[in-house]
């Protein structure tokens, strides 16, 4: 089993030792832009969209259209037992132009289509930072199991060498078996706790790979003199107020508001009468042939007109008042959703600043707990030493040490994914923001790699 383990992470951390090509957030950003399939669906979607104002505008452009035919045929006439046959050839062309003059329909769903485009931009701007923020908090779940993994292996080794000591003491009869018993049992539950950290790594990887298409086994760690700041202005109504200016799931659902009055408009078009123009020129070409024994010329038709169509509706069955009726209750949905999403911004742009706050005063908490926890172990282990400790002290302070080590990892990735989380809120987020924190992530060193394999 131990073998067994110690390969598995060796195979898991192998990368993670060698400080070449490490890969780092901004690398992953563009990763996931390139091969993430949520974003590449998002970016479909507002490519579909944008055409909406083409199709919208191609209404109330002239439409034009031409025909040709060509006819062969042969006509047979009996008259008095006596049979005609003559041919029955005809060719000609037309063409056609249709120019709206009014149509309230058409005109409002100008409007229409460019609410739609619009909000297709800033449902791809949604996309971007969603990306952002999800590739990311993949990448730092990468490292705190990571951490975890280490530190989980570190406190089996801390354990393992206890139990040796124990097992020395007890041979020479100064420890009762009750120490080896526990220290063994110790041991067991760190070689298990070891087993889950290196299943939680692979899971967490997988999830990034899902992302960027690329397995992650090389990635960059944030220094220990990473800054601790909330992005500027520090005050809570200035970031709701900027989240309520800025938000693109906001300002998406604004535009299907005014995409929906649109509709409504252009519904309530079916009570106005319409006018149109046709234009049309037509040529008729017909063949000589003989009816009935009687000769036929060839002849050529020319046909020229233009038309003035006026269409005023009257009934219709109620299908337009019904149209009406539905275009106005999605109108009211859509304001509904509008003001939905204003509130889900304020209490989400509130909790982040507020979790953005927690998480530094957290990271220090952590870090101050971390050099408590181990001078507390060196003093246990002193103690231990002179026999005024027992075994058990020594791993309960252990385990505290490892505790509060996994504690202040899982901190400190937890204060820069929310970092991100509030911009995206707040409708700023841009890879300039990962390229920040980018500049405070480092390879992982090669000897602390390997010392968490042992």
């Amino acid at each position: 089993m131990k073998k067994l383990t110690t390969n598995l992470i060796s195979l898991l951390l192998c990368s993670v030792a060698t400080n070449s090509s490490a890969l780092d957030l901004t690398e992953v950003v563009q990763l996931a832009q390139q091969n993430d399939t949520a974003f590449q669906a998002a970016y479909a979607a507002y490519r579909a969209a944008t055409e909406a104002s083409n199709q919208t505008t191609a209404a109330i452009l002239p439409q034009v259209d031409f025909n040709a035919y060509i006819q062969r045929g042969r006509t047979e006439n009996e008259k008095a037992g006596v049979i005609n046959k003559s041919d029955n050839n005809s060719d000609g062309y037309s063409l056609n132009l249709n120019q709206v003059i009014y149509n309230k329909t058409v005109f409002d769903n100008l409007d229409q289509g460019d609410a739609v485009v619009a909000k297709a931009v800033a449902d791809l701007e949604t996309a971007k930072q969603d990306t952002i923020v999800r590739v990311a908090t993949a990448y730092f779940d990468v490292l705190t199991a990571i951490d975890t993994l280490e530190s989980a292996s570190a406190e089996k080794k801390a354990i393992g060498k206890q139990l040796e000591q124990s097992k020395e003491r007890f041979n020479v009869g100064l420890s009762a078996i009750t120490d080896v018993k526990e220290q063994q049992a110790s041991y067991d539950i760190a070689v298990a706790n070891e087993i889950i950290a290196i299943n939680d790594l692979s899971n967490k990887r997988e999830t990034l790979r899902f992302i960027i298409n690329v397995y992650p086994e090389n990635l960059k760690i944030a220094r220990e003199d990473m800054p601790l700041i909330i992005p500027e202005p520090m005050d809570i109504d200035a970031w709701t107020e900027k989240s309520l200016e800025n938000n693109f799931s906001i300002i998406a659902a604004k535009y299907a508001v005014d995409a929906a009055q649109s509709a409504y408009d252009a519904s309530k078009g079916g009570h106005y009468p319409t006018l149109s123009l046709n234009a049309a020129y037509a040529v008729d070409n017909t063949d000589d042939r003989t009816f009935s024994g009687i000769p036929i010329p060839a002849n050529e038709n020319t046909d020229a007109r233009v038309i003035l169509n006026l269409n005023v509706p009257i009934y219709s069955g109620g299908l337009t008042s019904s149209t009406v009726r539905q275009k106005l209750s999605e109108l009211d949905q859509t304001k509904a959703l509008y003001e939905q999403e204003k509130r889900r911004t304020i209490g989400l742009s509130r909790s982040a600043y507020l979790s953005l706050q927690a998480d530094i005063a957290n990271v220090k908490a952590r870090k101050q707990a971390v050099i408590s926890t181990q001078t507390s172990l060196d003093a246990t282990l002193a103690g231990y030493d002179a026999g005024t400790r027992t075994s058990v002290d020594v791993l309960l302070s252990q385990r505290q040490l490892f505790s509060a080590q996994r504690d202040y990892s899982v901190s400190r990735y937890t204060y820069l994914s929310n970092s991100l989380n509030l911009k995206k809120v707040a409708g700023i987020l841009t890879p300039a923001d990962i390229d920040a924190i980018n500049k405070w992530l480092i390879p992982r060193q090669k000897d602390a790699a390997q010392g968490s394999t042992n």
